[in-house]
């Protein structure tokens, strides 16, 4: 079984999935049956300067999985109709999430009307996702959110 996770760094096994599956700088991919994984950015990689594009960073990957921690609906609908699976991480922890995959303990992501019910889409501290949406007077970046310039590296 070939599983996807959404991380902002790769410590194989160890690594800790990212908590926006859109924003999220990297997926990892990892082979259930022979323990291979491979790890390759959130972004069209022949125009990596346009930021994450989890649409053409997923494209023509052979996945029998997507676990997340958080989706939206429209990138969860994404997903979908390019015909995975996505489930509802239980755990942070890839390795947790893998056992967890195998005793067939994860849900399916469900369509939430996430933006109209707050989750991560205010500026509230308590809107269903890890990270704080606080913002400054002089920008409308958040202050806590990752830049996907990773893909540029």
């Amino acid at each position: 079984m070939k599983l996807c996770f959404p991380v902002s760094q790769n410590q194989g096994l160890e690594s800790i999935i990212y908590g926006h599956f859109a924003s999220a700088p990297m997926f990892m991919v990892i082979d259930t049956d022979t323990g291979e994984f491979l790890t390759f950015p959130n972004c069209d990689e022949t125009v990596p300067e346009a930021g994450c594009n989890p649409f053409k960073a997923l494209s023509n990957k052979n996945l029998d999985a997507v676990i997340v921690g958080g989706i939206g609906d429209g990138f969860l609908a994404m997903v979908h109709m390019m015909g995975f699976t996505v489930l509802q991480a239980q755990s942070e922890s890839i390795k947790a999430c893998i056992e967890h995959y195998q005793q067939n303990a994860l849900d399916a992501v469900e369509m939430q009307n996430s933006a109209n019910e707050g989750k991560c889409g205010g500026d509230d501290d308590d809107h269903g996702c890890n990270h704080s949406h606080s913002h400054d007077d002089e920008s409308d970046e958040c202050e806590d959110c990752d830049d996907c310039n990773q893909c540029l590296s």
